[in-house]
């Protein structure tokens, strides 16, 4: 028979991962789909063999089992040999529903008491979105054929399937996506404390997918995931921890309250969570903001003895860091990182067999596995690492050092297969913005800081497309702020000056409205035409320098530097206004006087 190759898709995207109101929705959406398509590719290669599978390129069997760190993206490709392709596609589409369905199950096993059979049993076996194609092939013609293929496969899913639609008149939407009809009965039916459970908002409703990316849990383990206040609040846990506060009458406070109302997440084990030890609690019980909406979604009374101890222990630690001179509360702001490959299907074109692919796709796993070790050790928590495309939410004053450890490590990764005409880099955009901005919008501002990082503005002056840094400040009811520049190996790369400038400011260095007094004479020669515009301007800035009185050791002479090097109009001032600011939001976290700042 004619030897084939294969290729795949495992689905919805939209749904497992982008409709998300929780990190825990997100996070196991990815999660969800990287299992599926693993079952779907153990099926393959247990039809042709797992050394015939190119994308993924697994080492073992064990590599494709359930739960393994494997991390699997939603594309599969693989050889087939003289194998009949429509059987072996049928019984990967099989076994991508079997995985499914086992999640699934395993949901309403714990949840039927609130579940609405009739419309789950419409819903549950109309998830999985599945398409393949193949195109015949010799390893002489790899290169050829495998991009047959793929053209094939996008025509395929162009030609989409679309079943009956069973909609329910009268039914509420899911509020994830409201694709579906809600799979929840009305909240009277519910057994108490359900809701708790759930870890349901008033009114929120949530269709077979929502309800198990909301609720699946192993059978043994803790399926907690951290929260983006818990991220938020990282840089103020450590600040405590590194000032010899003592958290324990906290940490025993959040216990007493038990796990339903307060999650607490494992620190051990390979998929844990260790960079949070310190506090392995969800970050909305630091923020006395949020402590209302806490009682009410998780049924406490304003006068329960367990919440009012977990208030008592909280402004006892705040009492104590105001006697130390140091933030009584945390920053409510974190960075979202959207990081992609640049110039991923050049390289993948260029593959001319079978055997270098597989090397070229071990080479992205090994990349997406020290993403994670790179995120942990930078106190942030992976989304997910596919290959060349990693989210992932980080702390702000760690959140320069993740980005530059992730950019590194996928050079050197791919350093075989990236050219000087043609390099294999990392762009990764990094969004600062409120952990109480929703899930959608925070994951929207980084995804806008990523394509900034591949394509320049045009206020971003000369600059490449690709391999690229953006970091945006996004404000609360303010427009964002948004620097961009190459990545680059030396003193003046923008990492390296904002991380620079962040410790000038938070060491007073720097006086704090230094930059808005920059942004003033900025706007004075916006439109100034004359000659002698770079003496005139840098000579009013470094003028008004000489004005000012930093908290700490002067590090003006520095900046008059700066001014000398890189002022010569106003739109270069207002560059260097712009760092100053994204370097006050990423570095100092908390004010000067003692209580946390904003950007």
């Amino acid at each position: 028979m004619t030897a084939h190759l294969l290729a795949l898709t495992v689905g919805p995207v939209q749904e497992f991962i982008a409709a998300a109101r929780r990190t825990r929705d997100l996070w196991f959406g990815s999660y969800l789909l990287s299992e599926i398509s693993k079952a779907a590719a153990k099926a393959v290669g247990d039809r042709v063999g797992i050394n015939k599978l190119i994308f993924p390129a697994p080492g073992s069997d064990a590599d494709l089992g359930p739960g393994s760190p494997l991390n699997v993206a939603n594309v599969i490709l693989a050889e087939l040999g003289d194998a009949d392709p429509v059987a072996v596609a049928r019984e990967a589409k099989e076994a991508a529903g079997r995985r499914w369905r086992e999640f699934a199950d395993h949901v309403f096993d714990r949840y039927k008491s609130v579940v609405q059979s009739d419309i789950w049993n419409d819903q549950v076996d109309d998830v999985i979105e599945f398409y393949a194609a193949w195109h015949p092939y010799s390893e002489s013609t790899y290169k050829d054929d495998r991009a047959a293929l793929m053209r094939l496969l996008a025509a395929r899913k162009l030609c989409r399937d679309f079943a009956p639609a069973r909609g329910r008149a009268g039914v509420p939407k899911s509020s994830l996506d409201g694709l579906r009809e809600s799979a929840l009965r009305p909240p009277r039916e519910w057994p108490g404390h359900s809701r708790r459970r759930l870890r349901l908002q008033q009114g929120e409703q949530l269709d077979v997918v929502g309800l198990v990316k909301r609720s699946w849990r192993p059978d043994n383990g803790n399926p907690s995931y951290p929260s983006v206040a818990r991220i938020a609040a990282d840089p103020w846990i450590r600040l405590l921890k590194s000032n010899g506060i003592d958290l324990g009458p906290l940490i025993a406070s959040c216990r007493a309250l038990g796990g339903e109302v307060v999650h607490e997440f494992d620190t051990i084990g390979a998929r844990r969570y260790p960079q949070y030890a310190d506090f392995p609690f969800e970050g909305t019980v630091l923020f006395r903001s949020r402590h209302r909406d806490l009682r009410t979604e998780a049924e406490i009374a304003e006068g329960d003895p367990g919440f009012v101890g977990l208030t008592r222990a909280l402004d006892a630690i705040s009492d104590t860091a105001r006697e130390r001179k140091i933030a009584r509360q945390p920053s409510p702001y974190l960075a979202v990182l959207v990081a992609d490959g640049d110039r991923m299907g050049a390289a993948l074109s260029k593959l001319t067999s079978p055997d270098e692919h597989r090397q070229f796709s071990q080479a992205l796993a090994g990349f997406a596995s020290q993403a994670r070790q790179i995120v942990q050790e930078h106190h942030g928590v992976l989304v997910y690492a596919g290959g060349d495309d990693v989210l992932a939410f980080v702390p702000v004053d760690r959140c320069l050092d993740c980005a530059r450890g992730l950019h590194d490590v996928f050079g050197k990764v791919l350093a075989k297969w990236s050219t000087a005409e043609s390099p294999l880099t990392l762009s990764v955009g990094l969004a600062v913005a409120h952990f109480m901005e929703p899930l959608e919008d925070l994951l929207g501002y980084g995804r806008i800081a990523e394509k900034h990082a591949k394509r320049p503005h045009p206020e971003d002056g000369e600059q490449a497309e690709r391999n690229g840094l953006a970091v945006h400040v996004v404000k609360r009811g303010g427009g964002p702020l948004a620097i961009r520049a190459n990545w680059s190996g030396d003193l003046n790369a923008l990492d390296h000056r904002l991380r620079q400038l962040a410790e000038q400011l938070d060491m007073r260095s720097i006086p704090t409205g230094l930059a808005y007094d920059l942004r003033e004479i900025a706007r004075v020669y916006e439109h100034w035409t004359d000659g002698g515009l770079k003496e005139a301007i840098q000579g009013d800035t470094i003028s008004m320098l000489g004005g000012k009185q930093p908290g700490g050791a002067s590090a003006i002479a520095t900046v008059r530097t700066l001014v000398r090097e890189r002022v010569a109009d106003a739109g270069s001032l207002r560059s260097f206004v712009n760092e100053l600011l994204v370097a006050k939001a990423i570095g100092t976290p908390f004010g000067p006087s003692g209580e946390a700042g904003s950007p």
